[in-house]
Parts: structure tokens; C-alpha cells; sequence
């Protein structure tokens, strides 16, 4: 079985309507999920006041991701070299997809997503930070250096499957515009 990196697609929209209402120190992995459209606003927001300031282990990452997509399995590669992040990146990545990584400085453990722009940018989104930049910019870079260990989450994902994914994350993206929609008229009313 091989594995390798699980690019998500990611919309601007995502990118725009995200909005944290319940802020906890360790809810990285909880606002990774919902700008991939895996989690809805209210859940997300439900999940981070049961999480806690706790956050999640690269064991139940692994798990939330082998339930919503059940036919690949997921694993978190550890790497020591941020160069091989950076290459991932620079050469595998196609525009307007992210991959979800994460990183160990001296004992913290956070998730992130770095993604590639329609214009060809490399960025880091991190929400628990407020980051949105350009990961050439040297500010935005030392955000993520000078950690001992990397993680790339990676699946086993024939073409196919990666064509299942991605239907699968637009599916999930239309409810959420749905749900959005649906709020917003409900105020309206």
C-alpha cells in the first residue's frame, strides 16, 4: 500500500465565510476541518468547546479523516527537514489545493494548511494564528521553521479516489453554502 500527500480542494468562499466564534488555544486541527468543508460552522464551533484547550492527537486526526473518508486510510509522515515540506508543496501542489501539515517546535504540537493560489503563491493559512501570507515572504516563513519534526498528512488515494475526494469535499462545500444561505435568510426573517 502507498501512501501519498492528500491535496484538498479549497474555494475562496471557504476562504472568506470562515468565522471562529468559540476561540480555544488548541483548535488548529477543528479550523483546518472547517475550511475544508468538513465541518460546518455551529459543529465546529461545538467541537471546539468539547475539545477543550486539549486538542487532538495525530492518532484521532487520522481517525476524524478515515471516517469521513472511509475508503482511504490516513497517516501523518513525519519529516525533519522542512525542505521536503517546502517541495511537497512547490512542485506537487496544484492551484487552489491544500495539504494539511503540522509540526512539533519543542514539544507543541499545531496543524496548519499550505496551499497554492490560483496565481501560483505558496501560503500558509493558519486561522489559531491569523495567518494568511505568502510563505516567500521571510515574516510568514519563520512562522513554521525551526521545528524538530514536520507532518504531511498522506492516503492511500488511487486517481480515482482523488476524484471521489474531491466530489466528495465540493459536496460538502455546497451544504455549507446551503446552511450559510439558510442562516442568513432565517435572520433576515
Amino acid at each position: 500500500m502507498t501512501f501519498s500527500i492528500a491535496p484538498f480542494y479549497m474555494t475562496d468562499e471557504n476562504l472568506h465565510h470562515f468565522r471562529r466564534w468559540v476561540k480555544k488555544p488548541s483548535d488548529c486541527v477543528i479550523n483546518a476541518l472547517e475550511l475544508l468543508g468538513v465541518l460546518q460552522a455551529t459543529p465546529a464551533d461545538l467541537m471546539r468547546i468539547a475539545v477543550g484547550d486539549s486538542g487532538l492527537s495525530a492518532p484521532k486526526i487520522e481517525e476524524t479523516f478515515a471516517y469521513v473518508y472511509p475508503t482511504i486510510r490516513w497517516r501523518f509522515f513525519r519529516y525533519t527537514d522542512i525542505h521536503t515540506l517546502e517541495n511537497f508543496c512547490i512542485q506537487g501542489l496544484q492551484p487552489s489545493h491544500v495539504i494539511f501539515c503540522g509540526y512539533n517546535k519543542q514539544g507543541f504540537r499545531h496543524v496548519f494548511l499550505i496551499g497554492k493560489t490560483n496565481t501560483g503563491k505558496v501560503v500558509l493559512i493558519d486561522p489559531q494564528a491569523n495567518l494568511f501570507c505568502d510563505l516567500e515572504n521571510s515574516d510568514c516563513f519563520e512562522n513554521i521553521q525551526d521545528a524538530e519534526e514536520y507532518y504531511i498528512l498522506q492516503g492511500t488515494m488511487t486517481t480515482q479516489q482523488q476524484q471521489q475526494l474531491e466530489k466528495i469535499q465540493k459536496q460538502l462545500q455546497n451544504q455549507k453554502q446551503m446552511q450559510t444561505h439558510t442562516q442568513q435568510k432565517q435572520m433576515q426573517l
